[in-house]
């Protein structure tokens, strides 16, 4: 047999979170391997120590052509972080609770639909988000970083009552973080003069859908080059209800206390200092967030056509 007539072979890496895929994942996935031409795969298993940065860093440093991300928002956020700017795609199987990017990218949720599709041929470029921390390491995010209420309702949400009743436990904390006291930020788009708002919530977002069918940026796309800021003010119930309508309606009313721009990069500075989360992950204090979009920084393996 010649080269030419020996079939193509490549290689996976496959970084998946033991506790959120299904028993039967790696049997699963490993008997589509052979068949599709994937060989000497990579198993790589999170753990409580290390949610996936060291086991994505083997993986591109062994050259794959292809990565698996398997596990919820956070085991998918690193993922994608670390094969930024690689050229290497991204197969995604959702795991978790949220699926954020999952669902905003109109991909399958139950496994075995997402492993089909994670090994296929169809693909598309995505942006990234480069998020910086006071100053700190830079890091990508797919779906929205958050600071706030939104980031309170993460921190307040009970993960064994999330495994019981899924999205409801958002709800639920909502319901605790609602008497949270506003913050005083301010937000400059692209470098123009800062806004000044005495808010609740401040998101900056590469999609637009949160859990619950909820879609918070209904302009945002994941592949227009840019980022999204969605800050909310309200400052009295009247407000909260015209916040909440507009989340309904997905039209801005007036005067709702919701400022939304767009742009290429976002600096907001807060006064006090207060958690933000990235995907759904709450990671630490902040007293200012800089974030820029980089414009196809990532492929991701899709449906041919995108599910209902």
């Amino acid at each position: 047999m010649s080269d030419q007539d020996s079939p193509t072979t490549r290689r996976l890496a496959v970084v998946y979170n033991p506790i959120k895929v299904t028993d039967g994942f790696r049997d699963t996935l490993s008997a589509r391997l052979e068949p599709a031409g994937w060989t000497d795969t990579l198993w790589l298993e999170t753990s409580k120590e290390d949610p996936g940065r060291a086991m994505i860093t083997e993986a591109v440093e062994a050259g794959v052509d292809r990565v698996i991300g398997a596990g919820g928002d956070g085991t998918i956020r690193i993922v994608a972080d670390g094969l930024a700017g690689t050229g290497i795609g991204l197969g995604l199987v959702p795991a978790g609770t949220g699926n954020l990017l999952a669902r905003n990218l109109g991909l399958p949720l139950a496994e075995a639909e997402a492993i089909e599709v994670a090994l296929g041929d169809h693909s598309r470029t995505i942006d990234l988000i480069k998020l910086t921390v006071d100053q700190g390491h830079a890091e990508h995010f797919a779906v929205m970083a958050g600071t706030g209420l939104d980031a309170m309702i993460m921190d307040e949400t009970n993960d064994a009552l999330k495994a019981k009743i899924g999205s409801a436990a958002y709800f639920l904390a909502a319901g605790k973080a609602l008497g949270r006291l506003p913050m005083k930020v301010a937000i400059s788009v692209d470098g123009h003069r800062a806004h000044r708002r005495t808010a609740m919530l401040c998101v900056i977002g590469n999609v637009g859908e949160l859990q619950a069918n909820i879609t918070l940026i209904p302009e945002a796309k994941p592949d227009d080059g840019l980022l999204n800021v969605y800050v909310a003010s309200p400052r009295n119930p009247l407000h909260w209800i015209r916040v909440i309508l507009r989340l309904i309606t997905r039209r801005p009313l007036r005067d709702d206390k919701v400022d939304e721009w767009v742009g290429k990069r976002v600096d907001v500075r807060i006064k006090d200092g207060d958690n933000y989360q990235l995907d759904g992950d709450v990671i630490g204090k902040a007293r200012q967030l800089s974030a820029e979009v980089v414009p196809g920084a990532l492929t991701v393996y899709t449906p041919t056509a995108p599910s209902a």
